[in-house]
C-alpha cells in the first residue's frame, strides 16, 4: 500500500488562510453593503436638503423673472481644469460631480450648475430617481414649489467611491494583521512540532536491539499519547522477544534429552550381539522417536498459539458433536492402556470457538487424564450448561494432584513430582493458552469422591 505524505503544518496554515479569506470576504461584503446603504441615506438627505435650500433662496425669485437664457452657476477655473490636486481653498473636487437645475412648469430652464447638462436631469416628477445621463448613472431628487421645479443630482460614483473607501479602510488593517498572524502561526507550529522531530531523531538513532522506553525532556500534551502507545508497543515487543527466547532455550533443553536417548539406543543397536538385543534397542529408539515427535508437535503448537499464528475464524460449534469426534479419535490410543472414555451430556449446547483449537484442547485434556490415571481406569467427559456458561469437564480416577502443585501445573515444561506419565509438561500449558484465547476459565480440583482429578473449562454459551 502506498502511503501519501502530506505536511500537517502547511495544511493547518492553508486552512487558517482559507478561513481568514472567507471571514475577510464576509466582512468586506458586509462593510460595503452597510457603507453603500448609509451613503445612500446620507447623500439622498443631502440632495433633498440642497433642493429645499435652492427652493427657499432663489426658486420663487426666478419663477417671476423674465430671462432669455438660464442662469449658470459657474465653478472656479481650477476645479474645471484639474480638481484632483486642488487646494481646499478653491472648493472640493466633488463639486464637479454635483449638479442642480431650476425649471418652470412651462418647460423653461431658469438656472443650472455648470456641471449640469442643458436637458432636464430627470422627468419633472417629485421624489428620488436614478437616471443615466451620457452613459453615467446619476441620483436625482425633484422638488416642486408653486410653478417651479428644483432638481438636485450627483453622480452615483460618489457613493460607490465612499462605500469602497470605507470597505478598504476596514479590510486593509485586517489583511495586514492576517499576514502577520499567518507568519506567527507558522512560527508557532514550527516550534510546537519540534518535539516530533526530536522523537523521530531519537527513534532513528536507536539500535535494532534497543527496546527501552522513549522519553523527551519536554513533551506536549498532544504528543504524550503517541509516546505512551509507542512505549507500550516496545514493552510488548520486548516481552515477545523474551518469551521467544525463553521458548527457544526451553525447547532446546527439552528436545536435547530425547534426541540423546534415541542416539544412545541406536548406538546400542549397532553394537547388539544378538537379534533380541537388537530388537530391544530398536524398539526403545522407536519409542524415543515417538516421544520426540510428540514433543516437537507440542512445541510447535504452543509457539503458534502464543504468537497468534494458529487461529482460524471463530464460528458456532456444537460441543456434543465436537466431543464425540475427539473421543472417537483418541479412544483407540486410550484403549491400549486398558482405559475407557465416557461422555455425559446434560443438555445440548453451542459455543463460539475455533474448531481446531478446541479439538486440541479436549485431546490434551483426555491425554493428560489418561497419562495420570489408573492403567485400567475410566475417563469421564461431561458437558453441562450453568447460568449461561458451558462447563466442559474431564476427570480420571488416578491419584489426585496435591494442592501445592495446582498453581504450577499450567507452567510450560512443569511436571508434577513423582508423576510417571513421561510427558513433557506442555499439554496443560497449551490448554490454558487456548482457554484464554476463547475468553474462558479453567480450574483443576480433586473429584468429589476424593479419587482422581477434575479439570473443568468454562466457555460462554451461544444460542
Amino acid at each position: 500500500m502506498t502511503t501519501r505524505l502530506y505536511s500537517g503544518r502547511w495544511r493547518l496554515v492553508g486552512a487558517t488562510l482559507l478561513c481568514m479569506l472567507l471571514i475577510f470576504a464576509g466582512i468586506g461584503l458586509g462593510a460595503h453593503h452597510v457603507a453603500r446603504r448609509e451613503s445612500d441615506e446620507l447623500f439622498s438627505a443631502r440632495l433633498a436638503t440642497s433642493a429645499r435650500v435652492l427652493e427657499a433662496l432663489v426658486a420663487h425669485q426666478l419663477s417671476s423673472a423674465t430671462i432669455s437664457r438660464p442662469l449658470v452657476i459657474a465653478l472656479p477655473h481650477e476645479l474645471e481644469t484639474d480638481p484632483s490636486n486642488l487646494p481646499r481653498v478653491y472648493g472640493h473636487r466633488y463639486e464637479t460631480k454635483i449638479a442642480f437645475q431650476v425649471w418652470r412648469d412651462d418647460g423653461a430652464l431658469l438656472a443650472k450648475s455648470a456641471s449640469s447638462p442643458v436637458a432636464a436631469l430627470a422627468p419633472l416628477k417629485a421624489g428620488f430617481s436614478e437616471q443615466m445621463i451620457d452613459g453615467v448613472p446619476w441620483q436625482v431628487f425633484a422638488l416642486r414649489s408653486a410653478n417651479v421645479w428644483v432638481l438636485t443630482a450627483e453622480k452615483d460614483e460618489v457613493r460607490q467611491e465612499m462605500s469602497h473607501d470605507i470597505g478598504m479602510s476596514i479590510l486593509t488593517p485586517l489583511a495586514v494583521g492576517g499576514v502577520f498572524m499567518l507568519i506567527a502561526v507558522n512560527l508557532l507550529l514550527l516550534r510546537s512540532m519540534r518535539p516530533l522531530s526530536q522523537l523521530a531523531a531519537r527513534i532513528a538513532a536507536r539500535k535494532p536491539e534497543s527496546l527501552e522506553p522513549l522519553a523527551l525532556p519536554a513533551t506536549p500534551v498532544e504528543l504524550a499519547p503517541i509516546i505512551t502507545e509507542l512505549n507500550h508497543l516496545l514493552d510488548r515487543i520486548r516481552a515477545a522477544f523474551e518469551r521467544e527466547q525463553r521458548f527457544l532455550n526451553a525447547a532446546a533443553h527439552e528436545i536435547r534429552t530425547p534426541i540423546a536417548a534415541v542416539q544412545l539406543h541406536m548406538e546400542n543397536a549397532l553394537r547388539a550381539e544378538g537379534p533380541q538385543q537388537l530388537q530391544t534397542s530398536l524398539q526403545c529408539a522407536m519409542d524415543g522417536a515417538r516421544r520426540t515427535s510428540k514433543l516437537a508437535e507440542q512445541l510447535l503448537a504452543l509457539g503458534r498459539l502464543t504468537a497468534g499464528n494458529d487461529a482460524e475464524p471463530m464460528r458456532r460449534l456444537s460441543m456434543p458433536e465436537l466431543c464425540c469426534e475427539v473421543i472417537g479419535a483418541v479412544e483407540p490410543l486410550v484403549a491400549r492402556r486398558g482405559q475407557t472414555v465416557g461422555l455425559d451430556v446434560q443438555q445440548p449446547c453451542h459455543v463460539l470457538g475455533e474448531p481446531t483449537q478446541l479439538q486440541r484442547l479436549l485431546q490434551n485434556l483426555i491425554d493428560n487424564a489418561s497419562s495420570h490415571g489408573d492403567p485400567h481406569g475410566d475417563i469421564a467427559v461431561t458437558l453441562d450448561v450453568v447460568d449461561g456458561t458451558v462447563l466442559l469437564g474431564v476427570a480420571n480416577d488416578g491419584p489426585p494432584i496435591a494442592e501445592s502443585e495446582l498453581a504450577h501445573i499450567f507452567t510450560p515444561y512443569y511436571r508434577v513430582p513423582g508423576a510417571q506419565s513421561g510427558g513433557h509438561g506442555l499439554g496443560l500449558a497449551i490448554v490454558k493458552e487456548i482457554v484464554e484465547q476463547h475468553h474462558g476459565r479453567i480450574v483443576v480440583q480433586p473429584r468429589a469422591n476424593g479419587r482422581g482429578t477434575l479439570v473443568q473449562v468454562s466457555l460462554d454459551v451461544v444460542a
